[in-house]
């Protein structure tokens, strides 16, 4: 019921990777870009122990500034209290490691969702930002990237995997 875009399809294979990482031992906080009012945000808290938490970065200026109250709304009311999130009011292509880890307590990131500004340049350093703070065992996760609209996100990742060897894509 909470408005966005993301299916139940990608959250499902989403927490499905999340799941497979916490029988493989791997723990620690998820991030993302692009939180707009939680629909895939909330998925993704669920699927976290109950001592990890979520990060949620996010202009929250579209299509109005009470979209943060809309998010905050969402995660309440679909289990996702404000002891278990972190609310981030930031544009992402700013951020650095350092204040990004100082948000999550200093822990690496075990998966990072980025569904932020869809161009080439946004994705690019959304991109660099989650490397600098994902865990050795971590996933990356990119929205939209097949989408007929943003032909030049694939062009990034392109880049990306060229300039990253050790990392792969999954699915």
């Amino acid at each position: 019921s909470v408005v966005g875009m993301s299916s139940r399809l990608a959250a499902a294979v989403t927490c499905g990777i999340m799941r497979i990482q916490t029988e493989l031992g791997v723990r620690g906080p998820v991030a993302e870009i692009g939180t707009f009012e939680g629909r895939f945000f909330i998925a993704m808290a669920h699927a976290l122990a109950t001592d990890e938490t979520a990060l949620g970065i996010d202009l929250f200026d579209w299509p109005n500034p009470e979209v943060i109250d809309r998010f905050h709304a969402n995660c309440e009311k679909h289990g996702v209290p404000a002891s278990r999130r972190v609310t981030w009011k930031a544009d992402s292509r700013t951020l650095d490691a350092t204040e990004t880890l100082a948000k999550v307590g200093g822990h690496r990131v075990r998966l990072f969702h980025i569904d932020g500004e869809h161009s080439r340049h946004a994705l690019t350093r959304d991109l660099t930002l989650a490397t600098a703070v994902l865990a050795p065992e971590g996933v990356i996760v990119l929205d939209d990237m097949l989408h007929p609209g943003y032909p030049t996100l694939m062009v990034a990742v392109q880049h990306y995997l060229e300039t990253h060897p050790d990392m792969c894509v999954l699915c």
